[in-house]
C-alpha cells in the first residue's frame, strides 16, 4: 500500500510498545517483522525508539519510566486513535463515565496526547497530529492490520465510544460468536469481543484494546517468534473466510496477535 499522510479522526492511527527492556524488545521485533530501530533521544538515557519498514513509521518502542515501574505495569501495547482535539475529547471520555489517566499534553512538536481509561477499564490513547501524523504504513506485513476491544459488555463499550470518538458500532454478521464492528466513514477499522465469548483459558484477562500484526505466513510467524524466545498463547487457527492469526508473548511479556489474510 502506499504511504499513509492522514489517518480519519476516530481511526487507529499508531501502537508503541511498553517495555522493562527497549533494546531486547527491538531486538526480537526488528528479527519477527523486519522492523528497522531509530531511536530518538527524549532526555537522559531515554529513548523512543521509532520503527520503520523501508524508512516509514510503524510503531514506537519505549522502556519504561520509574512511575510504571512503581506500578507494577507489565510490558504491553498501547493503542492510539487519530482524534482532532485530544483535550475535548478526553473531556467527552470523562463525561461519558471513563478516566482521564492523562489529559492533553504535547509530546514536543509531534501532537497532542490524552490517555483515557473506559468505562470497562481498557486504556487507549487519542492523538492530535503535529509533525507525527502516526502510522505512515499499515495493512502489510509487519504493520497494524487490525485493533480490537476485549470487553465484558460489547454494547455497553459500543455506547461510550461512540459518544467519544467519532465511530460507528454494529453487529457483524454471520461470524460463529457475536462480533462487533467499529467504523469510521462506513470504513471497517476496528473491533470488540467479549471476553466471555473467548473460551474459559481467557476468562481472567482484563478489558484491553489488543494489536494485530500483518503476516504472509501466520505459522511461519509463530515458529519465528518461538524461535527468538516469544511465548505462544493461542497457536494458529483459523477465522472462517476472513484469514487465520495467533497470539503471542513477547520474551519481556508483551501480547500481539498476527493475522494472515484470508
Amino acid at each position: 500500500m502506499p504511504k499513509i499522510t492522514k489517518h480519519a479522526p476516530g481511526a487507529p492511527s499508531w501502537a508503541d510498545l511498553s517495555t522493562t527492556d527497549d533494546q531486547g524488545a527491538v531486538a526480537f521485533y526488528g528479527a519477527l517483522f523486519g522492523w528497522t530501530d531509530d531511536p530518538q533521544e527524549m532526555g537522559p538515557d531515554a529513548f523512543y525508539h521509532m520503527q520503520r519498514i523501508d524508512g516509514q513509521s510503524v510503531v514506537g518502542v519505549y522502556k519504561q519510566g520509574e512511575e510504571e515501574k512503581a506500578r507494577n505495569i507489565s510490558p504491553h501495547w498501547n493503542t492510539y486513535f487519530t482524534v482532532e482535539n485530544a483535550d475535548q475529547t478526553a473531556q467527552k471520555a470523562k463525561d461519558a463515565g471513563g478516566t482521564v489517566m492523562l489529559g492533553g499534553c504535547d509530546v514536543f512538536d509531534a501532537g497532542r496526547i490524552a490517555v483515557i481509561q473506559d468505562p470497562q477499564g481498557a486504556v487507549f490513547s487519542v492523538w492530535q497530529p503535529n509533525q507525527h501524523i502516526g502510522s505512515q504504513l499499515m495493512q502489510e506485513p509487519g504493520t497494524i492490520t487490525w485493533v480490537e476491544l476485549k470487553a465484558t459488555n460489547t454494547d455497553q463499550a459500543g455506547e461510550f465510544y461512540q459518544k467519544v470518538l467519532p465511530v460507528e458500532t454494529g453487529p457483524m454478521a454471520g461470524g460463529s460468536i457475536p462480533y462487533t464492528i467499529v467504523k469510521v466513514g462506513g470504513v471497517e477499522v476496528a473491533g470488540m469481543m467479549n471476553i466471555s465469548d473467548m473460551g474459559p483459558e481467557v476468562a481472567e484477562v482484563p478489558p484491553n484494546w489488543s494489536i494485530y500484526f500483518g503476516t504472509s505466513d501466520a505459522d511461519g510467524t509463530v515458529e519465528k517468534a518461538k524461535s527468538l524466545g516469544g511465548t505462544v498463547v493461542v497457536p494458529p487457527m483459523d477465522i472462517p473466510n476472513i484469514g487465520r492469526f495467533a497470539v503471542l508473548q513477547d520474551p519481556q511479556g508483551a501480547v500481539l496477535e498476527v493475522f494472515q489474510s484470508a
